[in-house]
């Protein structure tokens, strides 16, 4: 039974499907959009996102027989825990259901390469993973090297044109810039401009841009490469969008908590219509049982794995773990895991960038399991600590919150400190007097010692921490306490039994 918040919105969608201007006819279809799942089964023990819920949606949209393309925009294998122990094989299985057929090839879905795609240093996985895929893979800026840069990977094409009754439209995938052990990809604008072109070429009357980027390269994108009709995009993780020169950039929440939904249609001769509906994925929508019943399966699959879905703790209260939180406000769980790390590193202050915690998910009052520390540790990190002055301490907090309305992983969660930020010309400021270490004032000149990971010490300048570069990293400090993060949370939640860890003002946007 769906709820009346989901039928609310879908009549949202009908109403506008149904204005068709007299006298011509015009040309119409829907999209289906999505980016970066990590978690088939959804977040919240399933009752949030998933991508049952995907199917559940479909299948709505399709039933009035308008055509529906499904775009992801990429991150579709990795990095899932299901992925790290089963070589993502669920993820590509799941997402063969999409269309209600396994076996059939999907020709409505497309996906393009996310960063994470290719995070196994084995390139056997992801090519298996790539031919066992009954939809389509694009990207136009993406090569592999095998061994010199210029194959197509298997179900890679650089662009599609897709007939839609009619309408022919075309798409192209782009990822930033990158280069691994096995793939590198060129410049997005170039490629882009390629590509628009040869669409166009090709009697395309709709471009759609599928991109795997930050939204203010999106944002390029459109502004310098003229005949895109919009950009479908994903690596933000956060509902986003935006238009530029009147079209449309969006961006869907991560793990399908939500959909993006167009409905698209183009007059004769005019340009397109539409707007995008975001659709939370929520208990108002009901899972489609046969993805469903195979996302059981492979979550059973899973417990095996992992020998079992152990307690290691309880808590008290909600553990925040979704990256709006983890990565843009004080969380219960990013105070767990700091005061965890203070005290085991014996420091003044701990500090963990929220991109480290990839759990996106809420731990409930109750069991703290084995699967839990699974998400929350995908990466193995090492706990160090270092020396800073006071002054050094605050350019960290001002870096930390200079993206965070972008949920950028620089996010620092705290322990041993407060402080407060403030919007200001577009930006936000930390000021000194809004920082207490140990409850007192912050003094620049002071020094301080910092627990963190391994991770943020030694690449933190490319989050934006200049004094973790090189020539500046500061010295460490009780090098003989260094442990691996994972096993000194679970020692700590082992001797508590029972954590009562909850928001206590460390982190108060003004």
């Amino acid at each position: 039974m769906i709820r009346r918040i989901f039928v609310a919105a879908l009549l949202v969608l009908t109403a506008a499907c149904a204005t068709v201007p007299p006298p011509a006819q015009p040309a119409r279809f829907k999209i289906l959009q999505i980016n970066d799942v990590y978690k088939i089964e959804g977040l919240e023990s399933g009752n949030t996102g998933g991508l049952a819920r995907v199917r559940t949606l479909r299948e709505h949209l399709e039933s009035d027989g308008t055509p529906v393309l499904v775009l992801h925009g990429g991150d579709a294998l990795y990095p899932s825990v299901m992925s790290k122990y089963l070589d993502a094989r669920p993820m590509v299985d799941v997402m063969n259901l999409l269309d209600g057929d396994a076996a059939k090839e999907d020709a409505r879905l497309i996906v393009t390469f996310g960063n994470h795609e290719f995070d196994n240093k084995d390139a056997k996985i992801l090519l298996a993973r790539l031919n066992e895929s009954a939809f389509q893979w694009v990207s136009t800026n993406v090569r592999w090297c095998n061994p010199n840069c210029d194959q197509r990977f298997p179900k890679q094409t650089d662009l599609l044109t897709i007939d839609l009754d009619g309408l022919r439209v075309g798409l192209f995938g782009a990822i930033y810039p990158l280069q691994k052990s096995y793939v590198k990809s060129t410049d997005v604008i170039a490629s882009a401009r390629d590509a628009v072109a040869a669409l166009r070429g090709e009697g395309a009357r709709v471009v759609i841009a599928i991109t795997h980027q930050d939204m203010p390269d999106d944002e390029k994108l459109m502004q310098q490469v003229p005949g895109i009709d919009l950009i479908v995009g994903g690596h933000d993780h956060l509902y986003m969008q935006q238009q530029v020169n009147g079209k449309w950039i969006t961006k869907a929440d991560a793990d399908a908590k939500s959909a993006i939904v167009y409905d698209i249609t183009i007059p004769p001769g005019a340009a397109i219509r539409t707007t995008p509906l975001r659709i939370a994925l929520d208990t108002s929508i009901p899972k489609d049982a046969e993805v469903d019943a195979r996302v059981q399966q492979w979550l059973g699959e899973l417990s095996v794995k992992l020998g079992g879905n152990q307690t290691i703790g309880r808590t008290e209260n909600l553990l925040e773990g979704v990256e709006p939180v983890i990565r843009g406000r004080e969380s219960a769980l990013g105070n767990l895991l700091t005061d965890a790390a203070r005290e085991h590193m014996q420091t003044d202050v701990a500090v963990l960038n929220g991109g480290s915690v990839r759990i996106n998910d809420n731990i409930v009052p109750g069991p703290i399991t084995t699967y839990d520390m699974e998400g929350i540790f995908y990466y193995t990190n090492t706990l160090v600590a270092f020396r800073v002055t006071g002054q050094q301490l605050l350019d960290m907090l001002r870096n930390s919150v200079s993206r965070v309305d972008a949920g950028d992983g620089r996010f620092l969660q705290v322990s041993g400190l407060s402080f407060a930020y403030h919007p200001r010309g577009g930006s936000f400021v930390v000021n000194a007097e809004d920082v207490n270490i140990g409850g007192k004032p912050l003094d620049v000149s002071a020094s301080y010692t910092v627990a963190s990971l391994d991770y943020l010490y030694t690449n933190g300048s490319d989050d934006g921490y200049t004094l973790f570069a090189a020539a500046t990293r500061p010295p460490k400090v009780n090098e003989s306490l260094e442990a691996d993060f994972r096993k000194t949370v679970e020692a700590y939640l082992k001797a508590k039994g029972t954590v009562d860890t909850e928001i206590e003002g460390r982190i108060v946007r003004e």
